[in-house]
């Protein structure tokens, strides 16, 4: 008993400044490395993070569900755990994708792993080791025009290192970013510029925070350059002098515009502890040699940092450790949007009010290269009231579309989670947000390791509508990553397709209205069509054996999964049965919803058909499976079903055959 007083002591003094000393040694809090932590705790200053096993996790996915598909787990095994994600597309190929992510080997720190993909994220290959070489973690993955991938992180000196290589990771190279005689060099970041345009075309910058290292630039961003693919690294220039924080500047994210303009952004604290209270920012015109004064382009924020023994309430009730360090990206896709710089962060309340019982994802846009901010928008759809933290945004280089993760417990209890995704194909002005994971979990942090840690950020990256998200939680009772891929497109209000889809060729579109489809699709192809009101298969259609081809009569979202399920082969003798399904706006076999809109109590009528077992789901677009119920009844052809407290709102309705699995849909609007 004695022992659990003198922890609880520590615990307690360790935030009453920014370092807590003890005869084992001294903790500075401000330092977020998850290895740091570790150590301090193996040296008696601060308590390991329990052993409790983590409460199970709850299935709530559904193979036949709409926005979603199996969850993919990177890697597992061998007492391995796998937390704090970074992933980024191949710009050669977009089924190619590269991963890192915090590991362990029982009591062992790897660091940042590396783990590919080369089949659109159904199936990953690598190692729990460190990436070329043993490191402190904190990944951050990039990958160059020509395919050269960089994973930057902590080297196990506490300088910075970054591990490269030419051949998806068969081989790899390391090189010192910058190195330190004390202290650490926290938090960083690395990207590439990618740039078709930009003159500094490949250079790669790699950024962070010194922190107790008697330098100059101790609690400043410092960014450092390679001109040379990560071989070579100029001397580290500090970029947030003119910020004049009040204690320290943290949690550095790195981006390049269209012409090469570097960008920094990160969180500001003017007192500690303390949570983020401003976001700082600065910029280079001439490929990072010189960075122009930073500016504080939010001064009035409140962000999430907590940990066990922090002296401010926990914000959004989980059990882990928490921050609101930005996230940042840059259009250079040549769009409409060409240019304009996106930051996410989370929030308690409204920014600069910064008050009240939600904390929300919310994005700044700057249409100058970050000379002015736009007034922050909230990203996440859900009712105030709930918590969503840790977002990560991506836009896409080819079509410029916008996605960000982040975790979510707007369907489940205040101390559990599940990971979401919001979409935005207009640039940020309106936003469409969906489950992505299978389960809702309950965080907890690593055991072996300290300090609250469960992870500190996601990751999503996204090329030619194939987005990428990846995240960590504890279903299996051990917190490993995973990711369910799926394709943004844009919702065009009518569309006719007469592109063949070849061998092995992937076709998703969607419509608000109407899709007409006179084209082939071959054998191993897969073909998805979605519309709002009819899918017509005219003249020459054609699905041949070997395929999978797929229409639903569904409200038009611009989001499709990855498949994973089994190929469905649809010979040319079918054709007129599935032209007779589709063709004058019916939706397989056709199902009428009357009234429709409803004020709650609506009667669904299988139009010249009768199913006998079946299963009807109920779908927001928003907030996943809203409601199922099986039916073990004979020739029923008409039953009614009560959404009176549904919110208002447009609903899916599903049918499932629970002999044959064939599927029939519908829509209905609920209204107050």
């Amino acid at each position: 008993m004695k022992k659990i007083i003198k922890l609880s002591v520590v615990i307690l003094f360790c935030f009453a400044s920014s370092l807590v000393f003890s005869q084992e040694g001294e903790v500075d809090t401000r330092i977020d490395n998850w290895r740091y932590w570790k150590e301090k705790a193996a040296l008696g200053v601060i308590p390991f993070n329990s052993d409790e096993e983590p409460k199970p996790a709850k299935y709530v996915g559904d193979g036949d569900r709409m926005m979603d598909t199996p969850d993919v787990l990177l890697i597992s095994g061998g007492g391995t755990t796998q937390s704090e994600n970074s992933v980024f597309v191949n710009p050669t190929n977009n089924q190619l994708a590269l991963n890192s992510n915090n590991s362990t080997t029982g009591a062992t720190v790897n660091g940042a792993n590396a783990l590919f993909t080369f089949d659109g994220g159904l199936t990953w290959t690598g190692g729990v080791g460190g990436a070329g070489t043993p490191n402190r973690g904190d990944p951050a993955v990039a990958t160059n025009l020509t395919g050269r991938s960089y994973v930057g992180y902590i080297s196990s000196a506490s300088g910075q290192g970054v591990s490269i290589t030419n051949d998806n990771g068969a081989t790899w190279t390391t090189s010192i970013v910058a190195g330190i005689a004390s202290g650490i060099l926290d938090k960083n970041h690395l990207w590439v510029d990618n740039g078709v345009a930009s003159p500094f075309q490949s250079n790669v910058y790699s950024a962070w925070t010194p922190i107790s290292t008697g330098g100059a630039n101790d609690l400043e961003i410092e960014v450092a350059r390679s001109t040379n693919n990560g071989v070579t690294w100029g001397v580290p220039v500090s970029v947030s002098n003119a910020i004049a924080a009040g204690s320290h500047n943290q949690g550095v994210n790195l981006q390049t515009g269209p012409n090469g303009d570097v960008y920094a952004v990160w969180a500001v604290y003017d007192s500690w502890p303390a949570r983020e209270n401003a976001l700082g920012f600065a910029r280079s015109t001439d490929g990072g040699v010189t960075y122009g004064p930073a500016t504080r382009i939010h001064n009035n924020i409140q962000g999430v940092r907590w940990q066990p023994g922090f002296p401010l309430a926990n914000p959004h009730g989980k059990n882990m450790r928490s921050n609101s360090f930005p996230s940042m990206a840059v259009d250079i896709s040549g769009g409409p949007n060409d240019g304009n710089i996106y930051v996410v962060w989370s929030n308690v309340g409204v920014p600069g009010v910064n008050v009240g019982p939600d904390v929300s994802v919310y994005m700044m846009t700057s249409t100058n290269n970050g000379v002015t901010w736009s007034v922050p928008v909230r990203v996440n759809q859900d009712p105030i009231g709930n918590a969503q933290y840790f977002p990560w945004i991506t836009c896409d280089p080819i079509t410029g579309d916008l996605s960000v993760i982040f975790y979510d417990d707007r369907n489940v209890a205040a101390t559990d989670a599940e990971a979401w995704v919001a979409n935005s194909t207009d640039g940020g002005l309106t936003w469409m947000d969906n489950r992505v994971s299978d389960v809702s979990f309950t965080p907890a942090p690593i055991p072996g390791l300290a300090g609250g840690y469960m992870g500190d950020y996601l990751g999503i990256s996204a090329r030619g509508g194939q987005v990428y998200p990846t995240w960590a939680d504890n279903r299996s009772g051990t917190v490993l990553t995973y990711t369910s891929p799926y394709m943004l497109g844009s919702c065009v209000p009518n569309l006719v397709i007469i592109a063949d889809v070849p061998a092995a060729g992937v076709d998703h579109q969607e419509a608000l209205n109407t899709i007409t489809a006179s084209n082939t699709v071959f054998g191993t192809a897969e073909a998805v069509y979605h519309a709002g009101d009819e899918v017509l298969l005219i003249s020459d259609f054609d699905a041949l054996n070997g395929s999978e081809f797929r229409a639903y009569i569904e409200a038009c979202t611009g989001i499709f999964v990855k498949s994973t399920g089994k190929k469905v082969d649809y010979v040319k003798a079918e054709k007129p049965r599935l032209n007779e399904y589709f063709k004058e706006g019916k939706s397989d076999i056709s199902i009428e919803i009357a009234p429709n809109p409803t004020a709650g109590i609506f009667n669904i009528e299988l139009k010249d058909h009768t199913l006998n077992d079946f299963n009807v789901q109920i779908y927001s677009m928003s907030r996943g499976l809203m409601y199922s119920n099986q039916f073990e009844k004979e020739n029923l052809g008409s039953f009614q079903i009560d959404i009176s407290m549904f919110p208002s709102g447009v609903y899916i309705v599903k049918l499932v055959n629970l002999e044959s699995k064939e599927t029939f849909t519908g829509r209905v609007i609920k209204k107050d």
